[in-house]
């Protein structure tokens, strides 16, 4: 069942609502996608690649280094804009839904997006939740070492070449600083328990390098504070996020206070969960599809009954 949970997640966000609603795929988020905020984001810093909001923004820089997805702007805010200028770099557009209270500076030819993106926020949230309480799932491959400086954090990966930490919020806080051993690890994921997070380890070496194939799962946690520079796909679905220093890669929480840029190091790695042949995802469609038609059918034939009753 674990293994088809992203299929899972995907078909439930594009069998819902609207018929047009996109399928959303959480890797593909995860490698496109800068910030997702579920909610209200505010931050001074700039954001090399894509973001989207789905409460009110108050912003600076917008880089656009990446494509965004597909019916999406650089910038997609599903409330309002506040505060001084945007400036949106490389032709980037921008879908704000309400007021445009903070004027943006479209460099490049980029404009106001007046068609609505294919999916809600809502979508957003269910899909990403729900991956990232599967990965919280996954078995333990790896153990942190005694607690010291420049912890060497050995990851040791499954047959699949993902390597899984399963710590606390406590022991987290605990690393002074630390250096990450792939030891020939596709991707190192950190699952990590508790509802509030404070972290300042600091990693050494190279994280700009690195970050793609880490992921943070902070599954748990109602409040994040990472008080210095850290290298990863950050996933606190269900948190309130401070950032003190900038992170190298990915961020998706419930709300946003920026103090530091948010570096396009998007995902490389493996996904942790196992993905479905394409061929596996037509038919499961087109499974899907039959139902739905199945259920019509019946209710047409049960309103029937009861007319003629």
């Amino acid at each position: 069942m674990r293994a088809y949970a992203v299929l899972a997640f995907a078909l439930t966000v594009g069998s819902a609502g609207a018929a047009s609603a996109a399928v959303i795929d959480p890797i593909n988020v995860l490698q496109h996608v800068n910030a997702l905020i579920y909610t209200n984001a505010t931050t001074a810093a700039d954001i090399q690649g894509e973001a989207i909001i789905g409460g009110n923004f108050s912003g600076a820089t917008m880089d656009n280094n990446f494509t965004p997805l597909t019916g999406y702007g650089a910038l997609t805010v599903y409330g309002s804009t506040s505060g001084n200028q945007i400036n949106l770099g490389n032709g980037g557009s921008a879908y704000v839904a309400g007021t445009k209270g903070e004027h943006i500076n479209f460099n490049g030819g980029g404009n106001y997006l007046t068609t609505a993106p294919p999916n809600t926020i809502n979508d957003f949230e269910t899909a990403m939740n729900g991956f990232s309480t599967s990965l919280s799932q996954l078995a333990a491959t790896s153990t942190l070492p005694t607690t010291g400086n420049n912890e060497v954090l050995l990851a040791h990966p499954n047959s699949k070449g993902v390597a899984i930490f399963d710590i606390t919020a406590a022991q987290l806080d605990a690393i002074p600083s630390y250096s990450i051993n792939r030891n020939g690890a596709k991707t190192v994921l950190f699952n990590v328990s508790g509802s509030a997070i404070a972290f300042s380890g600091n990693e050494q070496g190279s994280i700009t390098g690195t970050a793609g194939d880490i992921i943070w799962n902070f599954y748990q946690a109602t409040s994040v504070t990472l008080g210095t520079q850290i290298g990863g796909q950050i996933l606190a679905p269900t948190a309130a996020v401070t950032n003190n220093n900038q992170i190298d890669g990915s961020l998706v929480a419930k709300s946003w206070t920026g103090r530091g840029e948010l570096h396009s190091n998007l995902f490389t790695g493996a996904s942790p969960l196992a993905v479905p042949e394409p061929g596996t995802w037509a038919l499961m469609m087109i499974g899907i599809g039959a139902i739905g038609a199945g259920l019509r059918l019946r209710r047409g034939k049960t309103a029937a009954a009861e007319e003629a009753a």
